[in-house]
């Protein structure tokens, strides 16, 4: 028999046979169209669930704009008093009207995040249930290219990553998008100048947050990439322990794994560096807006053009309005994550499955059987550039 068959790599063996370590979870999604596409089918049946729940985000963000609206109508009612008689009867239903609308919006976001826990976790059970199907039909020489902790990454690394994410991203994602705009139409009826001056203070602040972020992006990938590969180097020496300690392998083991950890430091630090720059930025953009704002309307109430009860509405629609940039920006993040860990789940559901050959029912009879084998010129290699097997 001659076979010049060249098979994949095989990781070291452990006692649970060709099994390796964990891939490369986080990367960037080389096809995110692609990616969402077949995230969408998952979400699919779950349209009216999901659509309900973001429709609850909405009216929980579009209430919680209103409130500050009230707050300026009772501090101006407190300013007259200052001066004259001060109606109690209106500042107490105005402050009860507050409470209603208040609860009303918590009520609205805890079914919200309710809704999409629930669908999440559904879809990534049934992710897992795929997966675990396709093991046992894909080839075995799937697992001489890749390990067994690859396919363990993706069932546990990245279909986590793509239940955690959604069940944050999008729901946050409406709300904050509602909240943005929201905030900044109550802005622009309040006060138009104190607007553009809020305004102004936000772009410094979003433009800060998208350098950081374009920079931090790429140590993100490196760090989850370097995750895998850590973790992969890790449950391969783990599970063939035995075949390291039978070739003296384990300075060669302790050096792998300290190269692999310095790189993982490296990435993790800058990722991790960068991306806390940016809430104390936002912040200091935040107080850099409410010190404008404050400025400003000490003008215009010096004039007699605003009550004060309009700064002070004013402060907190700064924060409504400063608050959803961030929160974007984090969102943007964790569904690029969700994209790439989604292409992972599905390039390995789309791998090629062995033939069913449950249909073959023919049965040869001992006495028929005459055959004779040979091995001639045999070679065999884990990879085409690396045969071990030279003409056996």
């Amino acid at each position: 028999m001659e076979d010049n068959t060249v098979r994949g790599p095989r990781g070291p063996r452990g006692p649970h046979g060709p099994h390796g370590g964990m891939g490369m979870p986080g990367e960037k999604a080389k096809n995110s169209k692609a990616a969402f596409n077949n995230l969408h089918l998952y979400l699919k049946k779950h349209v009216p669930a999901i659509v309900i729940s973001l429709i609850m985000g909405m009216a929980g963000s579009i209430i919680s704009v209103i409130g500050p609206d009230k707050l300026s109508d009772i501090v101006n009612e407190i300013s007259k008093g200052l001066f004259g008689p001060m109606d109690l009867d209106k500042i107490k239903s105005v402050c009860i009207l507050m409470m209603v609308l208040y609860l009303l919006s918590w009520v609205f976001g805890y079914l919200q995040g309710f809704i999409m826990i629930t669908v999440t976790q559904r879809v990534t059970k049934t992710l897992r249930k795929d997966i675990s199907r396709k093991i046992n039909r894909i080839p075995l020489r799937y697992f001489d290219k890749n390990s067994f902790g690859d396919v363990l990454s993706r069932v546990t690394n990245d279909v986590d990553t793509i239940g955690q994410t959604l069940s944050q991203s999008i729901g946050q994602l409406i709300s904050s998008v509602t909240l943005f705009f929201g905030a900044l139409i109550m802005m622009l009826i309040t006060n138009v100048l104190m607007t553009v001056a809020a305004i102004a203070s936000a772009i410094i602040g979003f433009i800060f947050m998208m350098t950081i972020m374009k920079k931090s992006q790429k140590h993100f990938v490196s760090q989850q990439m370097q995750l895998g590969a850590l973790n992969g180097h890790i449950e391969e020496i783990y599970s063939g322990h035995n075949v390291v300690k039978a070739y003296n392998g384990e300075k060669d083991a302790e050096a792998a794994f300290d190269e692999m950890n310095t790189k993982l430091y490296n990435s993790a630090w800058k990722s991790q560096f960068y991306s806390g720059l940016m809430m104390p930025i936002m912040g200091f953009i935040g107080n850099l807006g409410y010190v404008v704002v404050c400025v400003f309307g000490a003008v215009l109430v010096q004039k007699g053009s605003i009550g004060f009860g309009t700064i002070v509405s004013f402060m907190i629609y700064i924060r409504l309005f400063t608050q959803p940039l961030s929160q974007m920006a984090q969102v943007s993040t964790s569904l690029q994550s969700t994209l790439a860990a989604s292409e992972r789940v599905f390039e390995f559901l789309g791998e090629e499955e062995m033939e069913d050959e449950s249909a073959k029912t023919v049965k040869l009879l001992p006495e028929e059987v005459k055959g004779k084998v040979e091995f001639k010129n045999v070679k065999f290699g884990y990879t085409p550039d690396k045969t071990i097997i030279h003409n056996f």
